[in-house]
């Protein structure tokens, strides 16, 4: 049973690696940002396998990578600003023993207002 539950933590992991998930929250109730500009917010999560940890080798979930992302995602709701509130990195090496040294999953999350002019 344990094995056959890791096994298929690896091929969901696996199968999910190399994706980029982005959703908003544009509906505030009428609420300004602190400029007074309108503004949408907006989570942008990716997942990927890395080698030892720190080279992408199926999908990219560097920090870099998900803040051009979320970054993209502001652009397409018309953005000419964004104010980034929170970003997180979990290497998760830990999921699968000594095999997860060398292919780790990896998930990174960028969270921020994109400023509408």
């Amino acid at each position: 049973m344990k094995y056959s539950a890791m096994a298929m933590l690896v091929l969901v992991m696996g199968v999910g690696a190399g994706c980029s998930i982005s959703s908003t929250a544009s509906d505030l109730r009428g609420i300004k940002g602190m400029d007074g500009d309108k503004l949408t917010h907006i989570n942008t999560r990716n997942y990927a396998i890395h080698l030892f940890m720190t080279k992408p080798i199926w999908g990219d979930a560097t920090l870099n990578t998900t803040v051009q992302n979320f970054a993209d995602e502001a652009k397409k709701h018309g953005a000419t600003k964004v104010r980034i509130v929170q970003s997180d990195e979990a290497t998760m090496w830990y999921l699968i023993p000594v095999l997860g040294f060398i292919f780790t999953p990896v998930a990174t999350n960028v969270a921020g207002d994109a400023l509408l002019p």
